[in-house]
């Protein structure tokens, strides 16, 4: 088979992919794609000037886009835990060689995930000349990076099992690079990278169409041993492996083309139909009725017309229909009813229940989305530990906390009165407050403990000097809390 075969999942959701893709570019890529998603009245060519001006009344609301950027914020409202090897801190402000950072290599990823729920990530070490001592690649300073692949890139696949485990046999990446020589013209044209695992030993080799492949190559580690795997990480919305999962935008995609085709519909019905269509009919014949009207028929109040006997006027024009209106307003609602969280419904107040239960099938899949990203970038952080000679492990986190807690006053005030009347500790009132947000995290009992007591002696000076007492005296002798509550309210 050739190179450049495809994968029959690959090829399987190709389309949705790709639509998803022009959804969240917006009404550009959408419009320039023509017939794809919008096509001509019969017997109207793509170039016909009234098929163009079909595609210029519609209207491409990006639901898609900005749910995809609304679910991605939602992961990034904290920044992500990290805990990088010495070796490694280069990647917080250069992960890919090219100076993006670690962060937004994960905003990115992040959001590959929640529209197309597949993302490639590929460990990469540059290749260095043979017979380099120790020191010459030490002035070098070679870095590991990590390359992103969008999933139209990884064109095919294998999966082998070997020793009863499931391990990736080989990868074929398309790539794009520049062919021209000259500086100022970018010449793209496509190449393959194939990466296998032979023997149990990582290679790596790139085809280029009618030039002749390059040499093979076995990307060492630090310590001078091959790869035992191809550090090639499948990001998955569902699970990290090589199966494809859907696109968790593609519903939502679907629906807003077809909010696009009803908003096009519409707007020619419009046009066309819309403007006051005039009929004259009279008895006079057509040499009496232009010398009788010689500047035409006028529409408007200002203008007076002779008719001949029996002469009328009579008018057209296309009533309200509601109909396209209707489809475009239900495809909003189902959009919003899958997620598409910008849609907001005006007039109804929800209870933080409704709220609640509306967020958690979301919730569900966005927190999958976001273990799946972590697991998949804190494995390639350590791959790059592995070139680099790292001697410990990374750790990376996505935050799982997008929505804020909700606050249940009447909770915190029926825990003061069990508090008040012994049935519950000051513990217990504290972590509850904790629970609930009116205490920041990190924060422990005895760090508020302690801040009472301080707060409580400042109050007891203050009512000192204000009584004109020795403040030295009110600082004699370890005070708890509960002693200093009570001479306050001994003298209150």
């Amino acid at each position: 088979m050739p190179i450049d075969t495809q994968h029959s999942e690959y090829k399987k959701h190709l389309s949705d992919w790709e639509m998803v893709k022009d959804c969240c570019e917006g009404q550009s890529s959408v419009k320039n794609k023509k017939d794809k998603y919008l096509r001509p009245m019969s017997q109207v060519s793509t170039s016909d000037p009234r098929y163009l001006s079909y595609i210029a009344r519609a209207n491409f609301v990006n639901f898609t886009g900005r749910t995809k950027e609304g679910l991605t914020g939602a992961v990034f409202r904290e920044n992500p835990e990290i805990e990088l090897p010495s070796e490694c801190e280069y990647l917080l402000e250069n992960a890919d060689g090219a100076g993006e950072t670690l962060i937004s290599l994960a905003k990115d990823v992040t959001g590959e995930v929640v529209g197309r729920g597949r993302h490639v990530l590929l460990v990469d070490y540059p290749p260095l000349e043979a017979n380099l001592t120790a020191e010459q690649i030490q002035n070098l300073s070679p870095q590991a990076t990590i390359n992103r692949y969008n999933c139209e890139s990884l064109i095919n696949w294998r999966v082998d099992k070997v020793n009863g485990q499931k391990i990736l046999g080989l990868a074929v990446l398309k790539e794009t690079y520049n062919a021209s020589s000259d500086e100022f013209e970018f010449d793209a044209e496509t190449q393959y990278r194939v990466l296998r695992l032979t023997n149990g030993v990582y290679s790596q080799q790139v085809y280029r169409e009618n030039k002749p492949f390059e040499q093979e190559i076995i990307p060492l580690k630090a310590d001078g041993t091959p790869f035992s795997v191809i550090p090639m990480f499948i990001i998955g919305a569902e699970n990290n492996d090589s199966e494809v999962d859907t696109p968790p935008l593609a519903d939502i995609a679907h629906l807003n083309i077809g909010h696009y085709r009803n908003s096009a519909d519409l707007e020619e019905n419009c046009f066309v139909h819309g403007q006051l269509t005039l009929g004259v009919s009279s008895s006079m014949s057509h040499d009496q009725f232009e010398a009788a009207n010689p500047n035409g028929i006028v529409v408007g109040a200002m203008a007076g017309h002779f008719l001949g006997e029996g002469g009328s006027f009579s008018v057209v024009q296309a009533e309200k229909n509601q109909l396209a209106d209707h489809l475009m307003e239900r495809k909003e609602s189902q959009m919003r009813k899958l997620g598409a969280r910008m849609i907001a419904e005006g007039g109804s107040v929800k209870t933080a229940t409704q709220s609640l239960i509306e967020q958690a099938g979301e919730t569900s899949i966005l927190t999958t989305i976001a273990d799946n990203v972590s697991e998949g970038i804190q494995q390639c952080i350590n791959w790059c530990g592995q070139f680099m000679g790292a001697a410990s492990e990374a750790l990376f986190k996505l935050n799982t906390e997008f929505f804020d807690d909700t606050n249940d006053p009447q909770m915190l005030m029926a825990a003061m009165q069990l508090n008040e009347g012994g049935v519950i500790a000051k513990s217990d009132m504290q972590n509850l407050a904790r629970d609930q947000g009116v205490i920041k995290d990190g924060r422990t009992n005895e760090d508020i403990d302690a801040e009472l007591i301080v707060e409580l002696k400042e109050r007891l000076k203050r009512r000192a000097i204000i009584a004109g007492r020795n403040v030295a005296d009110e600082d004699e002798g370890e005070e708890s809390e509960e002693s200093l509550e009570e001479s306050l309210t001994t003298e209150d």
